[in-house]
């Protein structure tokens, strides 16, 4: 218990700034950030710079940048982006509600990319993780299959933090 404690603890270690981003977004991104550290790439999808991306509107204002600024991930820097189409050299690209989710899903399909969001159909929709509220706390859940088909290794740390869901699914 203690140990999963220090787990939620380290997701949102990372300081909150952004004056214009509500205290929902600013915990978004820190958990966004952290779900990074807790998810191991194919080795083909390990070099270059670890390209975050926002998909559409920008909820996430420049807390995001601001949160990896000068950060690396084994070495490579990560680089945040906010997109207004499927960019194929995202390796992480959060969805915010608003956006065309089935785009960004379709571009990602297939490849090492940790999709991310937040609406309700998400992750039915292919994705592999989805932020929900509970009693006004951001929550997240996470589809192991989803994660599988894109390659992409969860850690069982962050896997015990969330709710697991396995969508019935052809990887839509």
């Amino acid at each position: 218990m203690a140990r999963l404690l220090g787990i939620a603890l380290l997701l949102l270690a990372v300081p909150l700034h952004g004056q214009d981003v509500s205290y929902e977004y600013q915990v978004k991104t820190a958990f966004l950030y952290n779900f990074i550290r807790f998810v191991e790439w194919p080795p083909a999808a390990q070099s270059g710079p670890m390209i975050v991306c926002v998909a559409g509107r920008n909820p996430l204002g420049s807390v995001l940048e601001e949160t990896v600024k000068g950060e690396t991930l084994d070495g490579r820097p990560i680089i945040p982006r906010v997109i207004l189409e499927p960019d194929p050299e995202c390796r992480v690209i959060f969805v915010p509600d608003g956006a065309t989710t089935s785009a960004y899903l379709r571009a990602a399909r297939g490849a090492p990319v940790l999709t991310i969001g937040e609406t309700n159909d998400f992750l039915d929709a292919g994705g592999i993780v989805r932020f929900y509220m509970d009693n006004g706390k951001v929550r997240f859940e996470i589809s192991p299959q989803a994660a599988e088909r894109a390659q992409l290794r969860i850690s069982s740390r962050l896997l015990r933090l969330a709710r697991i869901r396995n969508p019935g699914g052809d990887g839509r």
